[in-house]
């Protein structure tokens, strides 16, 4: 009985840490195409010049410099929907782990809601990712 209860109450102790561990990956080089209304969403090349760190943390994760509430769906796919008035947000951030790729895509509608002459938006990119040692600050 004294063992049964050691071991449980180990693995109590023992949740948080696991829990709390991090992936955070670097991301960077995302090169795609993307599409905006005021073209008639004609594709065209796209980047981004900024690298990101996508951190994956239990059931949910975050993107640096993204405010989107993030939802993990399995391992791997991590996607994310905001609304500010009446525009909305759908962003899918995918690792492959086996290439150190990422997948990015996001679509944006109702951006008039926000700032008139802001045109809605649709993007598909990849990039390179890394896979990080530690977890920066603040992820």
């Amino acid at each position: 009985m004294i063992r049964l209860t050691f071991v449980a109450l180990l693995s109590v102790l023992l949740i948080p840490c696991v829990a709390d561990a991090k992936e955070c990956w670097s991301l960077s080089n995302m090169k795609g195409q993307s599409a905006v209304s005021s073209e008639g969403y004609a594709f065209h090349a796209d980047t981004f010049s900024n690298p990101m760190i996508l951190c994956f943390d239990g059931t949910t994760g975050s993107v640096s410099g993204d405010d989107t509430q993030f939802t993990m769906f399995g391992t791997s796919p991590l996607a994310g929907w905001a609304q500010n008035k009446g525009a909305e947000l759908f962003e899918v951030y995918q690792v492959d782990r086996t290439t150190g790729k990422v997948l990015f895509t996001k679509t944006r509608i109702g951006s008039k809601s926000l700032l008139p002459g802001l045109p809605d938006i649709i993007g598909s990119f990849v990039g390179d990712a890394v896979k990080m040692k530690y977890v920066p600050a603040g992820n």
